[in-house]
């Protein structure tokens, strides 16, 4: 028997996050100081699943420096990018049976164990998570015995399970159900896999009501900044083992430096807040120099690179 295996999506391109993700992948963005692959990797070895792969495409090399630190086996799709699905089916010779999925640019604290426990034989199991915005990022019903009965407008019909749960971007699939995914080309797991599984009554579900966090545009990447500088989100990596406290309520890393004032701000790992800058609920990545003057809700990701949050 395979060790348990996780699989750590980190291959998607970040439009939503431009110019920040001209500089780094997506699963790269630091929130509080550590790289989200950290937090994802962080969950998924606290659930037991210390044989851990992970997809790059965009900027791959910086993925794979960071694969090679952390013993993390590495999947490289070029020329072009596989997909939620693709990659699956590329690497499953790779995978145990079954194989919990993380979307590497999701901070949350999903109970992984509970849902490899509900992974039907050759199907799989979806983390949902009830929200009033459900119908806008993309419904998905259970049933009562939590059987995922319908997915958005890709399968089942509407009404016939519980409203006001989406999808986590969090799952669980045996090796039979990946197999469901075309081999070539770009691929979607829920058009492909899920689409088929579903009628089959093979997909399970648990309810998540913890932390979730979606970094996708720089809004919501600076408000998880924010959230978990705050402590109103528990994230997988304490950022406080990594830096120390600013003033009363700012968190620096190693070797910044902080002559002006913070308020509620990131300052990452060497970087400099010159006399005469002010932050206001901002994140500076390392080795940044902010500019003098005011700024609020401003992410600085390099020399003349900052972004409104």
């Amino acid at each position: 028997m395979q060790p348990a295996t996780a699989f750590l999506l980190a291959a998607g391109l970040g439009t939503r996050l431009r110019p920040l993700t001209d500089l780094v992948p997506k699963a790269l963005v630091p929130v509080c100081g550590v790289p989200m692959l950290d937090h994802a990797l962080a969950l998924v070895r606290a659930h037991g699943h210390q044989r851990v792969l992970v997809n790059a495409h965009h900027l791959w090399e910086q993925v794979a420096a960071w694969a090679q630190r952390h013993d993390v086996e590495l999947q490289v799709e070029l020329p072009e990018i596989l997909g939620t699905g693709g990659g699956l089916r590329a690497a499953l010779e790779r995978l145990a049976d079954p194989v919990v999925i993380v979307n590497a640019d999701i901070l949350c604290d999903v109970d992984l164990a509970a849902l490899v426990a509900v992974v039907p034989a050759g199907g799989a199991a979806m983390a949902l998570r009830p929200s009033a915005r459900a119908a806008e990022i993309g419904p998905v019903e259970p049933d009562a015995a939590g059987r995922v009965v319908r997915i958005s407008s890709v399968v089942g019909q509407p009404g016939s399970g519980l409203a006001g749960f989406h999808f986590t971007g969090i799952h669980a699939m045996s090796r039979a159900a990946i197999a469901r995914v075309p081999e070539q080309g770009l691929q979607c797991v829920v058009r492909t896999a899920y689409r088929a599984l579903v009628p089959a009554g093979q997909v399970g579900s648990v309810r998540h009501d913890g932390t979730w966090i979606d970094v996708g545009d720089p809004r919501s990447y600076l408000d998880a900044n924010l959230a978990v500088l705050a402590g109103r989100v528990r994230a997988p990596v304490d950022p406080w083992s990594r830096g120390r406290r600013l003033a009363t309520d700012s968190w620096g890393g190693a070797g910044c430096r902080v002559d002006g004032v913070v308020f509620q701000s990131v300052v990452g790992a060497g970087a400099v807040v010159p006399a005469g800058a002010e932050l206001t609920r901002c994140v500076v990545w390392d080795g940044v120099e902010v500019p003098p003057g005011s700024h609020e809700r401003t992410i600085f990701a390099a020399p003349g690179v900052a972004v409104r949050g």
